[in-house]
Order: C-alpha cells, then sequence, then structure tokens
C-alpha cells in the first residue's frame, strides 16, 4: 500500500516467504506463489476464491512501509462463510525482516491450529539469513523481476543478483534463483537447452556448496540428473527429497516429467493433479495436462487444457504446438494448417508455425511444400535453435514414413546430448518407428535402467505364470513403500496398473493369486496399518479416530470399521484401549 516498487517486491518477497514457510507443515495443504499471486490488487469475493482455489480458508494482507517503520496487517478469511477469524497488525523495524516473516507465519499457523484442527508446528518456520538488510531487499529486487518470467525482466533479475553476489558471494538464495533463471529459460525455449544449462550450473554448484539440503536445492539437482545427466534413479531421489522437505507444485510437476520419460503416463497424471490442486493458476500445470492427454491420443480432451494454459500465459511457447499437432493427429489437418498459419509473436520465433506448417504438408502428401519446410528446418541445425528444429525435422520425417532420416536425426540429437531424446518414447507420432533397432538402442544408451526403452510388451493370453506373479508382487510391495499410493482416497486399480506397467486384468490377477486379496482387501489392509501407526503417534491425540483414518487414505467411516473389524478381529476402540493397556 505503498507507492514505491520497492515496497511492492518487498511486499511479494515476505507473501512468497510465508507461503513457503507454511507449505512445510505437514497435512497442511496450501495454494502456491503463482495461484496465490493470481488474486493480487483483485477485487475479489471469499466465494470466488473458494470456488476457483478450492480452499476452505485463506488469509489475506498488505504492506505500508517507509524509512523508519513498516506496518503489515493480516487476516484469515473462512471461505465458506465469509467469515473473518481474526485480524492482527504488526508495527516492525524494516530492518526486522526475518523476525517479521517468521513471527508473521508463527502466528498464522497457530491460528490455523486453533480453528481447522490439530497441526504440527515446529519452534522457528522461517530461518534467518545472516546478510544485511539491504542485502536481502536487493535480493528480492532481483527476484521480483525473475519470477515475471518473460525474457527481458529475467535478464534484468539476473543481473541485480550478479551484482548482488559480488557484495554478498556467501548468500545462496541469488545463486539459486539465477540458475532457476537459465533452467526455466532453456525448457522454455527463450535461449538454447544446451547453452542455458551450461550458464546455470555454475550457479547451482555454488548454492549447493553454500547450502545442499534446501528444497530448491534438490530440485534443481533433480532436474539437473534427469535432463543433462539421464539418470532418473538419481533424479528421482533428489525430487523426493525435495518433496520431504516442502510440499509443492513445481516438484509434484517435475515428478510428474520423471513419469513421462519412463512413460508412466497415468501415474505421471496422478502427480500433475496434485500440483494444479495447489497452484490451479499456473500456466504450465494446464500446459502439462493437456500434454500427457496428447501423448495418451486423447486430442479432443488435450485441446481444452492447452488452450488453457495460453489464457493463463499467452507467451508461454510450447502449447500452441500441441494445440496444432492434436488437430493434425485427430483427423483436421486442414484445420491445423489454418492453426499454425495464424501463428505470429513468439511463435514464429520458436519456429513452432514453420514447423507445424510442414508437418501438415507431409499429412496433406503436399509434397513440394513440405520439402521446401524440411530445407528451411535444416538451415537452423548450426544455429541456436536447433533443438526445436531437430525436433520438427523428426516428427516430419517419422510422418513421411522416413524410417533411415529419422535414425539419423535421432543420433545427431543424441550426440549433441538434446533433452528432446527423453520425450521421443511416448511420443504418438514416432510409435511406427519407437522399436527399430538403432532408435531403441539409442534411448537404450540415454537411460539404461529403463525397461520400457527395452521391450515392446506383448501380453499373452494365459496372463502371469507364477515366476511373474513373484516378481511382480515384490515390485508392487516396493512402489506401496515408496508412493504410499494407498493413502490417496481416490486409489483405483488402473493406477496401480499404470505404475506396474500391466493391464489392469493382469493386475487383478497379480492381486489373486500373489496376495490372496482382492484390490480393496489389499489397498485397505495397507490404509488399515498406517492407521494402527498414526493413532499411537503424540502429534495425533488430539484428533478423533476417523480424523486419522480420512488421514489413513480411507473416506467412508463405514468401510474403515467394517475392514478393521474384518482384518484385526475387533473395533477401532477395542484396539486402542487394547494397545494402550500393554
Amino acid at each position: 500500500m505503498s507507492n514505491s516498487i520497492d515496497n511492492e517486491y518487498f511486499c511479494d518477497g515476505l507473501t512468497e516467504e510465508i507461503i513457503n514457510a507454511l507449505a512445510k507443515i505437514k497435512d497442511l495443504a496450501v495454494t502456491s506463489r503463482t495461484s496465490s499471486f493470481h488474486f493480487k490488487n483483485k477485487n475479489i469475493t471469499a466465494r470466488e476464491v473458494r470456488e476457483k482455489l478450492k480452499v476452505a480458508t485463506f488469509i489475506e494482507g498488505s504492506v505500508r512501509s517507509s524509512i523508519n517503520k513498516m506496518r503489515i496487517t493480516v487476516q484469515m478469511i473462512d471461505t465458506v462463510d465469509d467469515f473473518h477469524f481474526w485480524s492482527e497488525t504488526f508495527d516492525r523495524k524494516p530492518e526486522d525482516v526475518f523476525e517479521i516473516q517468521d513471527d508473521i507465519s508463527l502466528f498464522i499457523a497457530e491460528k490455523l491450529r486453533e480453528h481447522v484442527g490439530h497441526l504440527e508446528i515446529e519452534d522457528k518456520l522461517v530461518e534467518p539469513i545472516d546478510v544485511p538488510t539491504d542485502v536481502y531487499r536487493e535480493y528480492l529486487k532481483g527476484r521480483y523481476y525473475i519470477m515475471k518470467l518473460d525474457y527481458k525482466n529475467t535478464i534484468k533479475g539476473i543481473k541485480i543478483l550478479q551484482n548482488l553476489i559480488k557484495r554478498a558471494p556467501n548468500f545462496s538464495n541469488p545463486y539459486l534463483d539465477i540458475n532457476q533463471a537459465y533452467v526455466y529459460m532453456g525448457t522454455m525455449g527463450l535461449l538454447p537447452a544446451f547453452e542455458a544449462y551450461e550458464k546455470a550450473q555454475p550457479y547451482l554448484l555454488k548454492a549447493l556448496e553454500l547450502d545442499p539440503n534446501s528444497s530448491r536445492s534438490q530440485l534443481n539437482l533433480a532436474w539437473i540428473e534427469c535432463w543433462q545427466n539421464w539418470n532418473l534413479k538419481k533424479a528421482y531421489e533428489h525430487a523426493n527429497k525435495a518433496l520431504d522437505i516442502q510440499q509443492a507444485d513445481d516438484i509434484y510437476l517435475t515428478i510428474s516429467n520423471f513419469l513421462t520419460v519412463e512413460g508412466k503416463l497415468e501415474a505421471a497424471r496422478n502427480y500433475l493433479d496434485k500440483a494444479l490442486q495447489l497452484d490451479p493458476y499456473a500456466a504450465i500445470n494446464h500446459h502439462y495436462k493437456g500434454f500427457l492427454y496428447y501423448l495418451q491420443e486423447d486430442y479432443t480432451t488435450a485441446i481444452p487444457f492447452l488452450k488453457k494454459a495460453l489464457v493463463l500465459d499467452p507467451m508461454l511457447p510450447f502449447p500452441p504446438i500441441y494445440i496444432g499437432i492434436c488437430l493434425l493427429m485427430s483427423g483436421k489437418p486442414n484445420e491445423a494448417l489454418s492453426y499454425f498459419g495464424s501463428l505470429e509473436g513468439v511463435s514464429v520465433k520458436d519456429l513452432t508455425k514453420l514447423g507445424g506448417e510442414t508437418m501438415c504438408y507431409a499429412k496433406l502428401n503436399e509434397m513440394e511444400k513440405c520439402h521446401d519446410g524440411l530445407e528451411e528446418l535444416e538451415t537452423y541445425l548450426t544455429t541456436t535453435q536447433v533443438d526445436k528444429a531437430l525436433t520438427f525435422l523428426i516428427l516430419v520425417n517419422a510422418l513421411l514414413g522416413n524410417n533411415k532420416k529419422v535414425v539419423e536425426l535421432v543420433t545427431q540429437a543424441y550426440d549433441n546430448r538434446l533433452p528432446l531424446i527423453l520425450l521421443l518414447n511416448p511420443s504418438p507420432i514416432l510409435k511406427p518407428i519407437k522399436n527399430h533397432k538403432s532408435v531403441k538402442e539409442i534411448l537404450l544408451k540415454a537411460i539404461p535402467d529403463n525397461l520400457n526403452y527395452k521391450q515392446n510388451k506383448k501380453y499373452k493370453q494365459a496372463l502371469l505364470d507364477t515366476n511373474e506373479i513373484e516378481k511382480y508382487s515384490k515390485e508392487l510391495e516396493q512402489i506401496m513403500a515408496d508412493y504410499k499410493l494407498y493413502l490417496n482416497p481416490d486409489l483405483a486399480l488402473k493406477d496401480l496398473a499404470s505404475y506396474l506397467e500391466l493391464p489392469a486384468n493382469y493386475v487383478s490377477q497379480l492381486l489373486n493369486m500373489g496376495f490372496q486379496k482382492n484390490f480393496s482387501e489389499l489397498v485397505n489392509s495397507y490404509r488399515i496399518t498406517e492407521f494402527k501407526q498414526r493413532i499411537l503417534l503424540e502429534e495425533n491425540k488430539g484428533l478423533t479416530i476417523m480424523a486419522v483414518a480420512y488421514d489413513s487414505g480411507f473416506n467412508s467411516k463405514t468401510v474403515f470399521n467394517t475392514f478393521f473389524k474384518k482384518i484385526e478381529g475387533m473395533t477401532p476402540n477395542a484396539f486402542i484401549k487394547s494397545t494402550l493397556k500393554n
């Protein structure tokens, strides 16, 4: 509520820190930055917030700042009844910035606990940073520009942070933000991927040296292990560490990316849905949901998600590519050609228009125009746009059935360590050539431990034999231990099938023969075990039995009581009394 832009980026930074602090509290779902900031400076009702963000409670506040004094007002509002639980004013000196962040975060957390139920809250939610206030304010200024997510402002933010590093070389945050900025530009096509990752790496290495255990450090390591080092095992390890530290939409999106690389598209969608729940106004989340439907060849369902992404961020470079390809692959080549031809702005610069039109000419059998397009795309192979040029060249030649040329281009992409290699396996356009010997060898070299690349699974009529049942039973037990799928109350048999990469019929047989249980019995037995562990925890003593049951994955009181008595031979109340006596 001050006129200076300096106070705007300080207010944004304060808000983001409070969001991150509250997101660290287990069992508390907190809407992420993008969706929270979507409502900044907008006149909106509590009902609209509830409907758009699917939240029960929201925090609203403002900052007034002068040279010597800062006044922050905070209030908590129930979205169902539009009821103000409380309102509080904090008067502080501007130099007490870290104390302010922690005080407000703890105050909000305590008030939430009073009104919505038990939460386990640490003594501190925001750790103070050992830098002067003016350095921290300058950092927030650089981050303010980077988070605008366009090329011009991102470069401006990077320069601010690079100058700041000279003043505070041991402050880890600027290094992480510069790394994130370059990786984002490489991923979004604002810079060539190789160049962007190369510029990003020294900043990440320095950040890891200074602060290796933050969620952002772990998330950046996960990206590097996947897209640069092509090591999915390590990528998952770092992403899961990040998720343990903080439940954030970009971490769920990242794990969804990795599952997509493996071809586990249903599992990828489960993680993506969690990202969308936490950040429903993030354009990239809507784009990725559309992209997953595209990979599953559900083109009609994909297009609305891709269009929604462009409404939220018209400069996002990916959705136009897949809107056009979805039209093309759903039997509408002329409509696709018209769509690609109408693109302007960023889509022209990143070869989407040229590449898309050339794909349409291939599908329409207009060979002269297609040949001209291929020749023009090839001129970009020695430029900074080699990534996009190769992608379109591979797709066009696959549509033409030029398998030899596709192999040559895939080899070129592999030799240049281009990230596009990792997304060849699930591409519907490349289905006819995916099992070509040379292509399969390249995919295996890129990710040698990925079974998806090793074989084209053909299931026999007789379903699973004894050895396969033993093998997949162990695999399912490990998946349940690693991912705790049973905590999802909407878990279905098809979800288990997607993780095991087996048809649902096979998984049904596996459960019956490997575990002597049907799907419902198996999943609810895991939930009962989880409940028995949770109900005895000190942190859950203030919760009702059903609150713990719901936290353990149940969504029905009747189902919970029925299965508990069936498995344990007693009611939940009797179990608790019996355990406490012992």
